[in-house]
């Protein structure tokens, strides 16, 4: 019995040997000769969507050895490179793409140093909005706008507006014949506390001329970290 049992351990141990030598010859293979080096990640990345471009942001924390970034979307087939010249803190790195399509982009960041070694990639997605989105901007509806002879002022009295408005922008003629522009925004305190500020649901154009009408658009934000304003074209409206 001891006999079987020494030639089993003595089988056992010979096909782990083996195992080990397999795994150490798919390693060495994998290194292709050497150790791996990866340079250090982009932190914090992020994009900043606009018209029919993006602004790209991230952080350099690590790694004094990095000397440039470079970005890859539409699948690896558009790709620029970004010098990078580190101060020995934390570096921010902005890079704005522009000339985009409107469409939803997927951004690769990578970090190399000057020996090629190159960093594991980072990634985010974004959009470029254009003409499309546009499209798909109206005005802010008019409820009604009626002169007050007495006050020489018009009021006009809105129905509501949607989450990525901004700003309504009013054009008139004063009673001087000028033209003068008024910006209505979000500067209503909520009933919550915690809501953010809402557009009020009249607007008072002073020193108006009478028998003139006016003219307004409307500024919108597709969300509220995008770096363009997009504006709807300018509406005609009579007043009463």
């Amino acid at each position: 019995m001891k006999h079987i049992k020494d030639r089993w351990l003595l089988g056992a141990m010979l096909i782990l040997l083996a195992a080990c030598s397999k795994m150490d010859d798919t390693y060495k293979n994998f290194l292709n000769g050497g150790e791996i080096i990866y340079t250090g990640k982009v932190d914090s990345l992020k994009v900043f969507p606009g018209k029919n471009r993006v602004l790209l942001s991230w952080y350099l924390i690590s790694d004094p050895k990095i000397t440039k970034c470079r970005v890859y979307w539409n699948q690896r087939g558009d790709s620029t490179e970004v010098a990078v010249k580190r101060t020995g803190g934390t570096d921010t790195i902005r890079l704005l793409l522009d000339k985009l399509p409107e469409n939803i982009y997927t951004f690769q960041v990578y970090t190399y140093d000057n020996a090629g070694h190159s960093s594991v990639r980072e990634e985010v997605i974004g959009n470029a909005y254009g003409d499309a989105y546009v499209a798909t901007l109206s005005n802010r509806p008019v409820r009604s706008a009626k002169y007050d002879a007495t006050k020489k002022e018009t009021t006009i009295w809105w129905f509501g507006v949607n989450s990525q408005v901004q700003a309504v922008e009013v054009l008139y003629t004063n009673t001087a014949g000028v033209e003068t522009r008024i910006v209505q925004v979000a500067d209503s305190v909520p009933a919550g506390p915690r809501d953010p500020l809402e557009f009020r649901a009249s607007l008072k154009l002073p020193n108006y001329q009478a028998g003139t009408s006016l003219k307004f658009r409307t500024a919108y934000k597709p969300v509220k970290i995008a770096i363009d304003t997009f504006y709807t074209a300018y509406e005609t409206q009579a007043v009463q």
